[in-house]
């Protein structure tokens, strides 16, 4: 039984230490997202800015060709807003691996410490169980020696 919990022990550092790797991954993957999001609100309050500045610009008049070009900024713009939202969707797709991989982890690791929990209360009930039978024994024997000292007595 000892054995079978070295070997359980074993098993569950292995555990331990691969739920702390999921850990550690979900939370990079977590701050990856968490970034991206970031990016995409800074891209987000440059295009507002961008384009407060050019109306306050265009009160004094804009060229066709200012125009053309801050038409074609915006739109590149938007573009990276767009791809930066999509960046944002695979990341969260990552995050959700990387949680579901750690709970499994968790769940291994709570399951080797139940079977470790069992083994031992186990162990304790088979240890109470012969100190029991020690003491009725003990208890037997020192009977059989009263009644046979009081008989020849």
């Amino acid at each position: 039984m000892a054995n079978i919990l070295n070997g359980m022990n074993t098993l569950l550092e292995l555990a331990k230490r691969n739920l702390d790797n999921a850990a550690e991954r979900l939370a990079k993957a977590n701050r990856d997202a968490a970034q991206a999001r970031d990016q995409e609100k800074h891209l987000q309050n440059y295009r507002g800015e961008y384009i407060d500045q050019r109306n306050a610009l265009s009160l004094e008049g804009v060229t066709a060709t200012d125009l053309q070009n801050y038409i074609l900024f915006l739109k590149n713009l938007d573009q990276a807003i767009v791809s930066q939202g999509s960046a944002i969707h695979q990341y969260d797709e990552i995050v959700k691996h990387h949680l579901a991989y750690w709970q499994k982890c968790q769940a291994k690791k709570r399951s080797y410490e139940v079977i470790i929990e069992r083994n031992q209360l186990q162990m304790q009930k088979l240890a109470a169980r012969r100190e029991q039978k020690q003491m009725d024994e003990f208890s037997s024997n020192q009977r059989r020696f009263l009644s046979a000292n009081n008989s020849s007595a």
